[in-house]
């Protein structure tokens, strides 16, 4: 029999964030051993996510060691301010911050699952409102041969189900009472109203990360081109985080205050 035709054994593993779709998941998948079999639990650490994402990493670390699965850590080989000393900081052009830094990361665990000899199937975190993000059409000729499964679109539960869910729990502090998905700290595609909360939150990380806007932009001056990082420069986007964007995010949450009396 050729190397080709064995069938390798399948290793079940979910891939957590640290956000509210991957820890609901988690849940689920404990709770339904017999439906879920889960061998593995992978997360990608990186330095530039949200403090409350490593806080629900860790629980979900202990919640691995409590039943006796394997939990395994990855971080990008090359860390993120070496990146963006060499690159600049990350924009919507040129998101480095994807590749190679976070795909670095997917890289090792393939390299991983290589070494181990198996056939992975992965759990995703993607809702049943979320089908257009499934990686293979439902019903499509390569559907029975998927490497992955959605536990949440399985059981028919919706973003706003969970999202209601997160607000509720205290391991999120106020995130989800804000916001609906999670990112990363400092995301060039984040909105102005998640760069407000930066501020608010890590304010020394915030200042650190406006001054890495402005010194890409000098470098990439001297190259003769022009670097606008959201169609702003950095004095200009810097400014309009702390006049219009870090009021609005304080009102919203004087409205929380209010509610809650």
């Amino acid at each position: 029999m050729s190397k080709e035709n064995i069938m390798l054994r399948p290793i079940h593993y979910a891939s957590v964030s640290g956000g509210k779709d991957s820890l609901y998941m988690l849940g689920l998948i404990l709770a339904n051993p017999d439906k879920y079999p889960l061998d593995v639990v992978v997360n990608f650490d990186l330095e530039i996510d949200w403090d409350v994402s490593k806080r629900v990493v860790d629980l979900i670390q202990s919640r691995c060691i409590e039943n006796g699965i394997k939990f395994i850590k990855i971080k990008p080989r090359l860390s993120w301010d070496e990146l963006q000393e060499k690159y600049g900081y990350p924009h919507r052009v040129s998101r480095w911050c994807n590749n190679p830094y976070k795909i670095d990361c997917k890289k090792q665990l393939n390299q991983w699952i290589k070494e181990n000899n198996c056939r992975p199937i992965a759990y995703i975190g993607l809702c049943s409102d979320e089908i257009k993000r499934f990686k293979y059409d439902v019903g499509s000729e390569d559907w029975h041969i998927q490497e992955m499964c959605y536990p949440l679109a399985e059981e028919g539960i919706n973003e706003d189900t969970i999202l209601e869910w997160a607000k509720s729990q205290e391991i999120f502090g106020d995130y989800y009472k804000i916001f609906r998905r999670m990112g990363c700290k400092g995301c060039p595609l984040g909105t102005m109203l998640e760069w407000a909360y930066f501020l608010k939150k890590h304010p020394e990380e915030y200042e650190l990360r406006i001054k890495q806007i402005k010194d890409t932009e000098v470098m990439v001056s001297k190259k003769g081109r022009k670097y606008d990082f959201k169609n702003l420069s950095g004095d200009e986007f810097d400014k309009r985080i702390r006049t219009k964007w870090l009021p609005k995010l304080e009102e919203i949450y004087k409205e929380m205050e209010e509610t809650r009396k």
